[in-house]
């Protein structure tokens, strides 16, 4: 009898151990992909931490050329007194043509004050500042290698291309492509002897008395980050009569380091 029953439950007792295999089996392979989830998930988060210190480090590196860049622009001017300022904000858009940097009246920051266009506004911590390409932006230029007036425009319909629009330039100057513009010293509001560009091409107009050209401003104004701000006023510079010996001084340093265009990145544009 015993070996009857047992013949009888040697099936089920097997497929009792195939379902008990079966079933550790299901239990093993789920631990398994639980942890493999895990471990994955851990994973990504080193990988998402090692980005982030990426990130910063080329922040940093980003941020360390452009101060080394505003260091070579400043010792271009050794006749002005800047300070460094950073944006922390701007108007929509993919251009710098007005943004706010993060310096204000305690900080000695002025109305008019010069920073690749003009401050028009000044609160206790922060400014606003027109940049040169802006269309509401006009400066007084100079021709470096003549001293021939002109005056600088921005203008929306340039923007995109990043030009500037140049007119007044008398009839019968000698500029050419690749002409430096500087800051003139006849201007109201800006300082003398500051690069904004480079002429890129120059019109004649028959029915015109003076020429007309299009610049490239030395300064990127997709990729603006950190600037100098010039706290010298104009006006103060009109007291003491130091106007023209600027512009003579710092246009011939300009001149000099025409090949040096990373080292105006952030300077010597001016907009009104």
């Amino acid at each position: 009898a015993g070996t009857i029953v047992n013949s009888l439950m040697a099936p089920m007792q097997e497929g009792i151990n195939s379902f008990g295999n079966f079933t550790a089996g299901i239990v093993q392979r789920k631990h398994k992909t639980t942890q493999l989830q895990n471990e994955n998930e851990e994973l990504n988060n080193e990988v998402d931490k090692l980005q982030a210190k990426l990130t910063a480090m080329e922040n940093n590196l980003s941020d360390y050329e452009d101060l080394l860049d505003l260091l070579a622009l400043s010792e271009k001017y050794p006749s002005y007194d800047m300070t460094g300022a950073r944006i922390i904000g701007k108007d929509a858009g993919n251009w710098y043509d007005t943004f706010t940097i993060n310096k204000g009246s305690v900080d000695g920051i002025k109305k008019d004050m010069n920073v690749v266009g003009i401050v028009t506004q000044v609160n206790a911590n922060s400014a606003v500042v027109r940049s040169i390409i802006d269309d509401a932006s006009n400066v007084s230029g100079m021709i470096s290698k003549n001293r021939d007036i002109c005056i600088v425009n921005g203008d929306l319909t340039l923007m995109d291309s990043g030009l500037l629009d140049v007119e007044l330039i008398t009839k019968g100057s000698t500029v050419v492509k690749g002409d430096e513009v500087v800051t003139s010293y006849i201007s109201d509001k800006y300082l003398p002897g500051l690069l904004i560009g480079y002429i890129s091409d120059v019109t004649e107009n028959d029915t015109e008395l003076t020429l007309s050209a299009k610049l490239t401003p030395t300064v990127d104004f997709q990729h603006l980050s950190n600037v100098l701000v010039i706290k010298q006023l104009k006006e103060d510079m009109k007291e003491t009569g130091s106007a023209s010996e600027t512009v003579a001084s710092d246009t011939q340093s300009t001149s000099e380091t025409q090949s040096d265009t990373a080292d105006s990145t952030d300077s010597s544009e001016e907009g009104e």
